[in-house]
């Protein structure tokens, strides 16, 4: 009998240690999580804050542009839009046998400007420099011989005034808060020079003044919208490597 109460209370003292080593280590791990939340919610609030204050990392959005009469202009309308104060918009028109350039003229009243661009990136002729200004957002669209993407974008480099640039497609779309959101790490670390984004498909998307309202697929076009992304997603870096390795 006195072996079984000691053996009981042998028990209940290892479960008691057991439940105090659990209960320690919950506690400090909610500590250490709980700090490191704080931290990065803190680091949130001060550049948000910077951001707020007119603390404006200037950027220069370009966009390639080569027969792209149906899509520029809604997406250069898209991007002025956007939820920053301190950016400028290139388009580039490498060389476009369609209406590109003719569209975007129509659409903003560009006018031709006689402005030298210092051609430090090479690439092709240019043929004409257009500008205008859309709620304080100066847009340049430069018309220049055809040369490929690449050329374009060496061409939009080569025209921007800001250090920093975005690089996107004349059929594509960035968020209302892609500006604000990917000069962050730019903000936090001076060293940095380089950051990437999330491409999506916006295969069935609704979208509304660069916002993404909602999406459409309905009976049996669900599957083949979400098969088609997740294809795509899984492939693309596969298919930039291939385009890295050719170039």
């Amino acid at each position: 009998m006195f072996d079984a109460i000691k053996l009981f209370y042998s028990c209940v003292g290892v479960i008691f240690v057991i439940y105090l080593l659990g209960y320690s280590t919950f506690l400090m791990l909610s500590v250490i999580y709980g700090s490191l939340d704080l931290y990065k919610e803190n680091k949130k609030k001060k550049y948000h804050n910077e951001i707020s204050h007119d603390y404006y990392v200037p950027v220069t959005i370009i966009v390639p542009a080569y027969n792209e009469e149906i899509t520029v202009a809604d997406t250069v309308k898209s991007l002025l839009m956007m939820d920053y104060r301190l950016y400028e918009i290139v388009v580039v028109d490498d060389g476009s046998s369609d209406n590109t350039t003719q569209v975007l003229l129509d659409t903003f009243s560009l006018r031709k400007v006689n402005r030298p661009i210092n051609r430090q990136i090479p690439c092709k002729r240019v043929i004409n420099v257009y500008e205008t200004v859309v709620n304080g957002i100066t847009v340049t669209l430069v018309q220049k011989e055809n040369g490929g993407k690449a050329d374009a974008l060496n061409m939009g480099i080569n025209a921007s005034r800001y250090p920093y640039f975005i690089c996107m497609d004349a059929d594509s779309v960035l968020q209302k808060d892609s500006l604000k959101e990917i000069v962050k790490p730019v903000l936090q670390d001076d060293t940095i020079v380089a950051v990437g984004g999330l491409v999506r498909i916006s295969n069935c998307a609704v979208l509304n003044e660069g916002e993404l309202w909602t999406t459409i697929c309905p009976g049996i076009r669900l599957w083949g919208c979400r098969f088609w992304n997740m294809t795509v997603h899984l492939w693309h870096p596969v298919f930039s490597w291939i385009n890295l390795t050719a170039t």
